[in-house]
């Protein structure tokens, strides 16, 4: 598989593929078949900064659609647990253990 990408400010490629979020990429995550990218937040766009990516640029889940019954939440640390799981804490206090190439949670802890 290939992993080649790039990225700058607020723009990755996957090869031809260019990718435009709202926000500056803060941290990119790299796993075997996806990349884990978390996004700056601001007042104008507090949310939906987590999102995983193929490395064809097939967007496979973002953090809205992991934790739809809660209130939006933003993501303020990601961590690589180990080459399969990823961890992320939102600023409201909420640890979720995720499979990071399904959007799958295994585990959810209020830190706060």
């Amino acid at each position: 598989m290939n992993k080649e990408y790039t990225y700058r400010e607020n723009i990755i490629c996957f090869g031809e593929k260019q990718i435009i979020f709202n926000e500056r990429i803060a941290e990119i995550v790299e796993f075997e078949k996806c990349l884990v990218i978390r996004n700056k937040y601001s007042n104008e766009n507090p949310t939906n900064n987590l999102v995983a990516y193929d490395f064809t640029g097939y967007k496979i889940w973002e953090i809205d659609d992991i934790i739809k019954p809660l209130v939006p939440q933003t993501i303020v640390s990601i961590g690589k647990r180990d080459s399969q799981y990823i961890s992320i804490i939102t600023f409201a206090g909420l640890n979720l253990l995720i499979i990071a190439e399904s959007g799958q949670i295994v585990d959810k802890k209020i830190t706060k």
